[in-house]
């Protein structure tokens, strides 16, 4: 495990990196959530081929329940949640993304719903208040997951649900292929690491079941091309059906998993 000045460096980073990032975001201005998205995100099929639609099926559905969700970043997900009737608790380490999430709440007319904490400490986020889910999207590999997976656990109430998506790397060959073209959509932090097949295991331990899917082969090039859907549709339909192979699924760049607390 590591000690305390460690973490501390680690988060101290991590604030430093994402203040600059969502400033920027911020400051290209924020766009209500469109009509397709607020029906896309609502009640998406178990066999879409869109990661981000299969994390809102595992949610659904959201009306009425308490949310927690960590590191809320640019605040879409936690607009959407609270769109789809959610009791959105929300925290982020960057005063920015806590800025940026609540501009978006505004902006979106779900601030009602919304309540918001700058925080870089799970166990203090809202704290002594139980939920019905725990979410993160692409926030795993953000923070320290020492202990943190027990933590979720204890913070879910009977029947509740903790949902994750995540950039993981499960085979050698890619992850020295990616090491030597260095090329990204977002530029990473300097301390963010993808998940594998072994963490997520040992983060499931504490919960009672776990639904989980792979996503994106080819399809991970698709946001260098946002404006051509009919090519992103493409792509993640061939990945849908190459995935279907197991032995396929080492080499896809996101998990998607709920976690379930049953008792």
């Amino acid at each position: 495990m590591r000690d305390a000045m460690q973490l501390d460096g680690q988060l101290a980073r991590e604030v430093e990196h994402f203040q600059g990032h969502y400033a920027q975001e911020a400051a290209k201005g924020i766009e209500a959530l469109n009509d397709f998205d607020k029906s896309r995100y609502t009640n998406p099929p178990a066999n879409t081929i869109f990661p981000r639609e299969y994390y809102y099926h595992l949610l659904a559905p959201l009306a009425g329940k308490d949310v927690l969700e960590i590191a809320c970043g640019n605040g879409i997900d936690a607009s959407i949640c609270a769109h789809n009737g959610s009791n959105h608790h929300a925290y982020d380490l960057s005063p920015e993304s806590v800025k940026l999430t609540r501009q978006r709440a505004q902006i979106n007319g779900v601030s009602d719903r919304m309540q918001l904490q700058v925080c870089g400490d799970f166990t203090q986020a809202f704290a002594g208040q139980k939920f019905d889910c725990v979410i993160g999207y692409a926030a795993l590999h953000h923070v320290p997951m020492e202990g943190l997976a027990q933590q979720v656990y204890d913070r879910l109430r009977p029947g509740g649900v903790a949902v994750f998506a995540e950039p993981v790397i499960n085979s050698k060959f890619w992850h020295v292929l990616r090491r030597c073209v260095p090329v990204y959509h977002v530029k990473p932090s300097e301390d963010e690491v993808p998940l594998n097949n072994s963490v997520i295991a040992e983060f499931t331990r504490p919960f009672d079941r776990i639904e989980k899917r792979e996503f994106q082969l080819f399809s991970r090039v698709w946001p260098f091309f946002p404006n051509n859907w009919p090519l992103a549709v493409g792509l993640h339909w061939l990945d849908h059906w190459l995935l279907k192979i197991p032995a396929l699924r080492r080499f896809a760049s996101v998990a998607v998993f709920g976690l379930y607390r049953d008792r």
